[in-house]
């Protein structure tokens, strides 16, 4: 008998040590179990991970795999494009079947104003607006790709575009690794250079909300800076010395000063390192994490990409509390609504002054007068619904890009 307990005991431990990779992933194991509540979309309440996998499948649903980041075009290096340009950005060889990747897309030095679009057709999704001659900015964007598996991309004004690929949406109906658990905001980093200097990490072990984690591959963090008159710029990675993915502002005058970016940054080492240039206040608030390789196998967490679609703007009043409907079964996906639990969307808010719109709750961006101004971020959308509270009146669209299943 005791010799069977042996053998039972030394089974267990082996199986326990095997883990699933991927060619893509990178992970980290994050702090110890049991400290923090879990949250909406926590790995723990993934359910039994034994359960029948197909009961709980989505259509066209995907885990997203993050990457090193990888330049796919940087125009410095042959000229900046010209107004009207479409350019045909190659990407490396994805998974079977993989119609969407993560990209950050930046246009620098714009030769005018106008708009970044990527995707062919009728298929364009605006993903940047350039206010002026001279203007940067950056934006991190779920991108589909064209039949040959490229990616489209276009410049109305003109300028130096810079696009990096930072995730892939591989197909999958269950998955340990890539898929996505929104947290409430915690913040991570204050950085005030004139007193703490430019440079910031943080220790992932030591953040509250990633206690009770477990292995992730990614963290998602919403970055916001007082840019100031000299504009500014945030880069990222997990080690100081090579900092790989990078948000950039423009100048900005009077009180008109906040900007905000999303970055999804990968982790091999358990920590996250920033940089901050040029103006006065850099904060960075986790808003959600991706699991890694050996996390509960699930389909919850999984995300489903969006077609790209324009909704309908919806008005808003001065000091107003809307609850908006993220879009139609034919529009999202046909993903039921009951499946979704969060999203990742872009809000962009046309005021007819200047003030604070708050989505899900959390600050999301300062409305501009009379310009249109947007910022991607990850919310909680139960029911496919999403409240939206802004100071001014305002003319508000909420594009969703991924939607996040729950069991």
């Amino acid at each position: 008998m005791t010799r069977w307990l042996i053998i039972g005991l030394a089974w267990v431990l082996a199986s326990a040590t095997v883990l699933v990779g991927s060619r893509y992933a990178v992970n980290a194991w994050v702090g110890d179990p049991g400290a923090v509540p879990a949250t909406a979309l926590d790995a723990r309440s993934f359910g039994d991970a034994s359960a029948p996998p197909a009961d709980r499948a989505v259509a066209g649903s995907t885990r997203l795999t993050p990457v090193k980041p990888q330049v796919l075009l940087d125009s410095r290096k042959v000229g900046a494009l010209p107004a009207g340009v479409d350019v045909t950005v190659p990407v490396p060889e994805t998974a079977a079947g993989t119609s969407a990747v993560l990209v950050e897309v930046s246009i620098l030095a714009a030769k005018g104003p106008g708009e970044v679009t990527v995707g062919q057709g009728t298929d364009r999704t605006t993903v940047l607006r350039v206010p002026k001659a001279g203007a940067q900015t950056s934006a991190t964007v779920v991108a589909h790709l064209a039949p040959d598996g490229d990616l489209r991309a276009s410049t109305t004004g003109g300028g130096d575009l810079l696009i990096r690929l930072v995730g892939v949406f591989e197909p999958a109906d269950r998955s340990d690794a890539g898929r996505i658990v929104a947290v409430p905001p915690a913040r991570v980093v204050t950085l005030v250079p004139r007193t703490d200097g430019k440079k910031a990490s943080v220790a992932l072990a030591e953040v509250r909300q990633l206690a009770d984690a477990g292995p992730i591959s990614a963290v998602i963090l919403r970055v916001t800076a007082d840019v100031g008159s000299n504009g500014g710029l945030v880069s990222a990675g997990t080690r100081a010395g090579d900092l790989n993915q990078t948000v950039y502002w423009s100048a900005t005058s009077g009180s008109d000063r906040t900007r905000s970016g999303l970055m999804v940054i990968p982790i091999s080492n358990g920590s996250v390192h920033l940089r901050y240039e040029a103006g006065t206040e850099m904060r960075a608030d986790l808003v959600g994490y991706l699991t890694g390789t050996g996390a509960p196998e699930s389909s919850e967490g999984l995300v489903v990409p969006v077609p790209p679609h324009t909704p309908e703007p919806v008005r808003t009043t001065e000091q107003s509390d809307a609850e908006i409907t993220l879009g139609t079964t034919e529009t999202l996906a046909n993903v039921p609504v009951d499946r979704i639990a969060a999203a990742l969307l872009t809000v962009t808010a046309t005021g007819d002054a200047e003030g604070s719109v708050k989505v899900g709750g959390k600050p999301t961006l300062t409305a501009s007068k009379g310009a249109a101004r947007s910022a991607l971020t990850l919310v909680e959308t139960p029911q496919a619904r999403v409240r939206v509270q802004s100071a001014v009146a305002a003319t508000v669209t909420v594009t969703p890009h991924a939607l996040v299943l729950t069991g």
